[in-house]
């Protein structure tokens, strides 16, 4: 005589299952406040570079001018002529997040000729001229392309360059008028005092 196997307990509800909780281990919190001041300490430091004196910014400056209406020489005319403008800053150099020490600041200079082609021909004949010269004294040239058609200044082809003292100088149709223009750009500098008088 076979036995019948009993019969299986009726099925009840699973027992709930534990909860596993995540340990976030405390490295990661060292990892977030790295990240959240990583940002802060970016805005310290590189725009501008080292500080300079106010002396030496006063060199930079007249560095900028010098290179600017050397270039415009070279092209035959005379800088005091063309001379349009003179800046010392730019929105992108300024610093406004109040990260630079007491007695510095930050500007920009720059000054823009705006010399007289008889026409298209003569303005790349200038600009070939500038190449040319600013290759033969070892600067790394490079060639803008022009402004679309439609565009202030299209059809004007440009170059610039970068000299020793970090002057970027550059011969292209300017950005709002589309006329030609030689810039002198000293770029953004941190330095003592507060006002430099252009000559």
């Amino acid at each position: 005589m076979t036995s019948t196997p009993a019969p299986a307990p009726p099925a009840t509800d699973a027992p709930p299952k534990r909860r596993r909780h995540v340990v976030v281990p405390a490295v990661s919190g060292a990892v977030t406040v790295l990240l959240l001041g990583a940002p802060a300490k970016g805005c310290e430091s590189p725009a501008g570079g080292p500080v300079l004196s106010e002396t030496a910014f006063r060199e930079h400056v007249r560095h900028t001018q010098d290179a600017g209406g050397d270039a415009v020489r070279r092209l035959g005319i005379d800088p005091a002529t063309v001379v349009d403008r003179k800046e010392m800053g730019h929105p992108s150099c300024k610093d406004d997040l109040g990260v630079d020490a007491d007695g510095v600041t930050r500007d920009q200079p720059s000054v823009t000729w705006e010399p007289d082609f008889a026409g298209r021909a003569a303005y790349v004949a200038a600009v070939t001229t500038l190449r040319e010269e600013w290759s033969a004294r070892g600067m790394t040239v490079r060639d803008v392309p022009a402004p679309a058609e439609g565009e202030p200044g299209a059809g004007l082809p440009g170059v610039r360059a970068t000299d020793d003292h970090g002057i970027e100088l550059s011969l292209g149709p300017d950005w709002l008028s589309g006329e030609p223009a030689l810039v002198a750009d000293g770029g953004c500098v941190r330095h003592r005092g507060y006002l430099v008088d252009w000559e």
